[in-house]
């Protein structure tokens, strides 16, 4: 995703583009906007101004008259954003410069080319007067779109070009500051009326690069007071403008209609200020007067060259934080993601990334309103959405392997129809498991380490392959459950159905087919002149833990009580081929299996002795 934003840098603006208007939203909201300074004043030529004058087009001299009313009123400077050509109604020029001349700091409007090829600049430009400029370093203009009449500018006390590129969404959010003409620097409208306010000598100003101008010996604080001015721009050369506010006189308490001024029996006072002049009628908006801001659908835009203004005059600039910003982002936060993918469990990964989000999208306002720092957003937070989108798709995906591999042991050991209950209820597998009745198989086989010792490994494990085999599936397909393999032996328990006791009888069908087919098996490795092959099973029925029994660290499924032991035991006292059961056992398959009783016995580790008993399989089976 870092990629694609660098090589495709468009990708996001629009959404990006949004993002910072609602930053100056909430700003506004909260009452942070910069404040105005009352070193700007606007004089509006509004709706109110040409109805009153009966007017909806003022003719030249009316012009000179307001602005001959404005200079008596002593401004510093007067930024005119009219445009006067030379191809318009020539009657009321003379009245125009003179009213120039008389005024001494009147500011003009031009529109550059950026077009390739553009008109050569006239002489009347004074371009000779202007700094010299490398090329590269600003914007570059091709020539002269569009400026006043010749005699205007050369009374004017400056000229600064009135070029606005919209973004993409046609919002005016950045103005380049100066912009390169045959390598000379050119000064925006805003920039050069408060040169001529301050009276700042442009020879001053430092083209670093498209991210940075400086300002050098800049009247900062009052102009006793000189210092190096830095302008933060967006790396294109363009000043991000951070917008006062809404047009309310609230946030722009210095603002006349043109018409109450000029009719005023009484000069306005305009001393040590900059006056921006401009047509705000609805006429003029129509003719693109106006423009779509952050903070309004229709904002004039010489309310736009004054915010521009104002942040020269108070130094509160909005500084864009450069791209590799956004990268390094994007690595501290991913690693952190990450480790949160690796350490935590689901609930509280998927809790820590969106902490991380609304973190990071919460400092990017709060950065933003109170010290004009512009943070990117989408291009940190798209990385980190696809980021956590993988790593939550991989942990699922790991999940269920793991699910699978768990399952995959689980079968080894329980009866499908164990599987379909965990499946349905996990709860079957919590810890620590419950207190039941059930039958418990321990089956061995008969002189097994002497065979072992004798026999090829090859061939041992071919034996208990086939008989673990054997056995799973005789004990599954009674529903029983594979405690462990141990050794030769297999520990094996069934649990009843509901409240019926119906373990004892499965139990015994599963070790009569066990019985069988280790008849089989001893007849085939004996037609092999291979070792004979029998069992011996004990079956014991009674009280015991059954579930997930142990540490946190290594739990089994497994049973625990003293009927475990029996069954071991009884196992012991059988002769090759035997299935032997407890009385308990007895009482539950007496009816369904002929049962010999073989009598009391004593049996290690009961201290009583135990009534057994054995279930006739039919012809015995001898070990070679």
């Amino acid at each position: 995703m870092l990629g694609l934003q660098f090589l495709f840098p468009g990708l996001m603006q629009d959404f990006e583009l949004k993002v910072i208007d609602s930053r100056f939203e909430a700003r506004q909201a909260l009452g942070l906007a910069p404040a105005f300074s009352d070193r700007i004043a606007h004089v509006n030529i509004d709706n109110y101004s040409k109805t009153e004058s009966d007017q909806p087009i003022w003719e030249k001299q009316v012009y000179a008259a307001l602005i001959e009313k404005i200079a008596s009123a002593r401004p510093e400077a007067i930024a005119c954003d009219i445009m006067f050509v030379d191809w318009a109604q020539k009657s009321g020029n003379e009245a125009l410069v003179q009213a120039t001349i008389n005024a001494g700091n009147l500011v003009n409007p031009l529109l550059l080319d950026t077009r390739p090829g553009g008109t050569k600049a006239p002489d009347a430009l004074g371009l000779d007067a202007n700094p010299r400029l490398n090329t590269g370093l600003a914007p570059a203009a091709s020539g002269i779109l569009v400026t006043p009449f010749n005699a205007l500018m050369e009374q004017s006390a400056g000229l600064g070009f009135a070029n606005m590129n919209p973004d993409a969404d046609g919002v005016i959010r950045r103005i380049p500051v100066v912009m390169e003409l045959e390598g000379t620097l050119v000064p925006s409208f805003f920039l050069q009326a408060v040169a001529t306010q301050l009276d700042y000598d442009l020879e001053e100003i430092e083209i670093i690069d498209q991210s940075s101008i400086v300002l050098r010996n800049f009247p900062t604080h009052g102009e006793d007071t000189l210092g190096d001015l830095e302008i933060p721009l967006d790396g294109r050369g363009n000043l991000l403008v951070n917008y006062a506010g809404p047009l309310e006189l609230a946030v722009y308490p210095q603002s006349y209609s043109a018409w109450n001024l000029l009719t005023a029996d009484t000069a306005a006072d305009f001393s040590d200020q900059l006056v921006f002049l401009a047509d705000t009628s609805s006429q003029a908006t129509e003719f693109g007067d106006a423009s779509p801001t952050p903070i309004a659908s229709i904002f004039p835009r010489a309310y736009i060259w004054s915010n521009a203004a104002n942040m020269l005059l108070t130094d509160k600039f909005i500084t864009p934080f450069p791209y590799v910003f956004a990268i390094a982002a994007v690595l501290l936060l991913g690693i952190l993601l990450v480790l949160s993918a690796w350490r935590l469990p689901a609930l509280w990964f998927s809790a820590a990334a969106l902490g991380m989000l609304l973190l990071y999208v919460s400092l990017s306002f709060g950065v933003f309103a109170i010290g004009s720092y512009l943070l990117p957003v989408l291009p940190v937070l798209v990385p980190l959405l696809v980021l956590y989108l993988f790593s939550s798709i991989y942990r699922y995906v790991q999940l269920e392997h793991y699910e699978g591999v768990l399952e995959g042991s689980l079968q080894s050991y329980l009866s499908p129809k164990l599987m379909d209950q965990i499946r349905a209820n996990p709860d079957i597998l919590k810890l620590g498991g419950a207190r039941k009745r059930i039958t418990v198989m321990f089956s061995d086989l008969v002189d097994f380490t002497a065979f072992s010792d004798q026999a090829d490994p090859e061939e041992v494990q071919d034996v208990l392959e086939t008989y673990f085999a054997d056995a799973a599936k005789a004990i599954f397909s009674q529903d029983g459950v594979i405690d462990k393999y141990m050794g030769d032996g297999i520990l094996a328990f069934f649990e009843n159905d509901g409240d019926q006791i119906t373990s004892a009888v499965r139990a015994v069908d599963c070790a009569l087919t066990m019985q069988a087919r280790a008849r089989e098996l001893n007849e085939l490795y004996r037609s092999q002149n291979r070792s004979s092959f029998a069992i011996r099973v004990g079956l014991a029925t009674g009280y015991a833990k059954v579930g997930n029994i142990g540490p946190a660290e290594k739990i089994d499924y497994t049973v625990i009580g003293s009927v475990v032991n029996l069954a071991s035991r009884l196992q012991g006292v059988g002769k090759p081929g035997d299935v032997v059961i407890d009385e308990d056992t007895c009482f539950f398959v007496k009816d369904r299996y002929p049962v010999t009783d073989l009598g009391p016995k004593d049996l290690k580790g009961f201290s009583n002795p135990i009534a057994v008993f054995s279930v006739t399989v039919g012809d015995q089976p001898t070990a070679g």
